[in-house]
């Protein structure tokens, strides 16, 4: 369960990150750089990094989750993949039990595919870079920073009817 919040909260983080970056370049007042901000260079490329701090402490109403996946037509099961370079590091992905759909009988239609429900979501990617000036004296300093990516992410399958190619002759 702690695997959702953590997407929840990293969609918040991001949503208020993208939000900060529509900001009009001709407004009057100006956004106090966080610590951790400002110009980096990552891959030969200059961006701009913003300073993220996530609350461990925040706390989120937790529903309970009716396990639809089992009672569908066409079930799934859930498996985590884990990657430390990302923010949120566990994401669950949903994995087809089957090739057709379930009759109300609970029989395999193979007339009908289970295909997966894909979602792209937004992730943190950490990625190594300078920080520094390029023309002064100061040594560069690496460190690590977090790029905007997106993930597709299987969260559910369903019941299709199949594709059909007609091959001329």
């Amino acid at each position: 369960m702690t695997t959702l919040l953590d997407v929840f909260r990293g969609l918040l983080v991001l949503g208020l990150i993208m939000s900060l970056g529509r900001c009009k370049k001709d407004q009057k007042t100006k956004l106090k750089a966080a610590k951790g901000s400002g110009p980096v260079k990552v891959f030969g490329r200059r961006v701009m990094t913003v300073g993220l701090v996530l609350d461990p402490n925040l706390k989120t109403a937790v529903f309970p989750v009716l396990h639809i996946a089992n009672r569908s037509l066409s079930p799934w099961t859930y498996s985590d993949t884990y990657d430390e370079t990302r923010i949120p590091q566990h994401i669950s992905q949903a994995q087809c039990q089957r090739s057709g759909c379930l009759t109300p009988d609970g029989e395999e239609d193979m007339g009908l595919e289970s295909k997966p429900i894909r979602h792209q979501t937004l992730v943190l990617r950490r990625v190594q870079g300078e920080t520094g000036r390029s023309g002064g004296r100061k040594k560069r300093k690496k460190g690590y920073f977090y790029k905007l990516e997106s993930e597709s992410v299987n969260v559910g399958c369903t019941c299709v009817r199949p594709s059909i190619f007609l091959q001329k002759q």
